[in-house]
């Protein structure tokens, strides 16, 4: 592991030596194919898509579509599923046969990435620590972090530059806030949490009434919280509203992408993978393993089942059920989304048809 002092989370990038094409077969179990006389000692100096890469790089092909593309790329090495064809132009490289080419690029991705730069473990002299604060061994608070009365963070956790921890929230062992994430009162992170820069949780739900004489908007108090399980990931500017009364809760291993929002009460549940830009609507509960594509809208008080599918951009507005994929807007089963949107296209044609045979002459 790297020195704690200089503020590293994870091993230096590897050596050259390991970076060799050899190596890299052996990193990922793959079987190598090779032209003649090449050298497997052979360097790689960059990872890159099919498209870009040079002749020092390794990409990474995991269908036919860029198999097709290989053929024309000066790759030095290529990682390729098993189950890809190749003709005999993209063979003129190193091929790393493996079963799968994009969890192989997991761990080669992981070797190639730079250290993760974190504050060095300790407290910044410029943070405000709350005296009735807790801080748990081996944390790393970073310049300008606000931690409030009675709120803990864990061992090992970071929190990056202008982080804001309200009175009262717990944070977990091992977890990441980065640069102005804000969590607020009372919530609570589990461990292993990853937040992005600008993260807020515990926000106030969007809860608001005509108020009794007519004239205004009354708010709603929001009195609950937000609970994070561990192992979840949140991106960068998204949020998530407290619950009116009870938690707002994302379950263990669910990773949100960008610009989310996470609406009061929300209940999603295990290993959820969320796309940017999806809004959720309060109150609505989301079953372990779905997926949903970016940009899309969940009404509130919903119940989306477990293993769901959600197309992008897809306006869901009634429950789904187990395992089913939906799509569209407003969102349907995907076949009848898809026959639904076959019609649609055909309406030119139809119109013009139509506009033909009503201003046909007509026989006397």
């Amino acid at each position: 592991m790297a020195n704690p002092a200089d503020g590293q989370s994870r091993p230096p990038a590897a050596s050259r030596a390991d970076r060799s094409v050899a190596a890299l077969a052996a990193l990922v179990g793959a079987t190598l194919e090779v032209p003649e006389d090449f050298d497997t000692s052979a360097i790689v100096e960059s990872l890159e898509t099919v498209e870009r890469a040079g002749s020092r790089s390794l990409t990474f092909v995991g269908s036919a579509k860029y198999a097709r593309l290989l053929e024309r790329s000066p790759a030095l090495a290529a990682v390729v599923s098993a189950d890809v064809p190749l003709g005999e132009a993209a063979r003129q490289r190193a091929i790393l046969r493996v079963k799968s080419a994009d969890h192989a690029m997991i761990a080669i991705l992981e070797l190639f990435a730079e250290p993760e730069l974190l504050p060095p473990p300790g407290v910044d002299p410029s943070a405000r620590i709350h005296p009735t604060a807790t801080i748990g061994e081996g944390a790393r608070v970073g310049p300008f972090v606000s931690i409030g009365a009675g709120a803990s963070v864990g061992a090992r956790t970071a929190l990056l530059e202008g982080v804001s921890v309200y009175q009262g929230a717990r944070i977990g062992d091992d977890c990441v806030l980065h640069a102005h994430v804000v969590v607020r009162e009372r919530c609570v992170i589990g461990n292993r949490v990853i937040l992005a820069s600008g993260v807020a949780i515990g926000t106030d739900g969007f809860g608001y009434r005509p108020s009794p004489d007519g004239r205004g908007i009354a708010k709603i108090p929001h009195i609950g919280n937000v609970l994070i399980e561990d192992d979840v990931e949140i991106g960068a500017n998204s949020c998530v509203d407290r619950g009116k009364f009870g938690a707002t809760r994302i379950g263990a291993g669910t990773k949100i992408d960008n610009l989310c929002q996470i609406g009061h009460n929300v209940d999603i549940g295990r290993c959820v993978v969320m796309s940017g830009l999806t809004g959720v609507a309060g109150s609505t509960r989301i079953g372990d393993g779905t997926r949903i594509g970016g940009g899309c809208g969940i009404a509130d008080h919903l119940n989306i089942g477990r293993g769901v599918s959600l197309a992008a951009r897809s306006g869901v507005m009634s429950d789904i059920p187990d395992g089913e994929t939906w799509g569209g807007m407003p969102a349907q089963e995907f076949r009848a989304a898809l026959r639904e949107i076959a019609l649609v296209r055909k309406l030119p044609e139809w119109h013009r048809q139509l506009k033909h045979f009503l201003e046909a002459p007509k026989s006397t």
